[in-house]
């Protein structure tokens, strides 16, 4: 597979833009796609999942919605695991029955070096080949998908005579608009880089083996 450098995009408007190009980059490599064998189809399963994030994770760009991106993200992310988990396993094609057919879960299944495709396993291995600390970013998303104690920080407002406010709303607070757009961008550039890492990377890879 070919590397894809994670280049950080600053300007909203843009990385909106790209995220909504998503679904046309993806068709330009579907449209490859002629014999069909089911590796083709456990790829363009994870795509179609993937795109059908978009409209939704641009609604909540415009809202500012953490908990959304964050969860949107997460799901864009595993689309990339699970595909990334195929080119790990002695045969491709059993993987993908397995998981098709058979509703095998992934992290049942071993690769080459008889190791569990877990999650972190996935991550730590596409890491190290992209040389990108992926399992710091799976780690930080998830950190916004599941209940924890941040869920109840978030509605903590300190005030400076030692009292505080709670705040549980659908809106954000406006004082804290600042920091829920910058935390939207870094989940958009996340969100994106996932998903071009998806369509040109790892099933372009894909395309280029089986021409050969």
């Amino acid at each position: 597979m070919s590397i894809l450098e994670y280049d950080f995009i600053d300007d909203e408007f843009e990385i909106k833009a790209k995220i909504n190009s998503l679904d046309k980059d993806a068709k330009i490599y579907l449209m490859q796609i002629h014999d069909l064998y089911i590796e083709d189809l456990f790829f363009m399963s994870a795509i179609d999942k993937s795109i059908k994030l978009i409209n939704s994770f641009l609604f909540a760009l415009e809202e500012r919605n953490i908990t959304v991106l964050a969860t949107l993200t997460r799901i864009q992310m595993d689309c990339v695991l699970r595909t990334y988990a195929s080119t790990l396993v002695q045969d491709s094609k059993d993987f993908c029955e397995s998981v098709l057919y058979d509703n095998v879960p992934i992290n049942k299944i071993k690769d080459r070096n008889n190791k569990n495709l877990t999650d972190k396993y996935l991550c730590e291995l596409l890491g190290k080949y992209l040389n990108q600390p992926i399992y710091e970013s799976y780690k930080k998303i998830c950190a916004y998908v599941h209940f924890s104690s941040s869920s109840f920080y978030n509605i903590i407002k300190p005030s400076e005579e030692c009292d505080f406010s709670m705040y549980i709303s659908r809106k954000n607070r406006a004082e804290d608009e600042m920091i829920y757009k910058k935390h939207s961008i870094e989940l958009a550039n996340q969100f994106y880089y996932f998903g071009i890492l998806l369509i040109k990377v790892i099933l372009g890879s894909w395309l280029e083996q089986k021409d050969k």
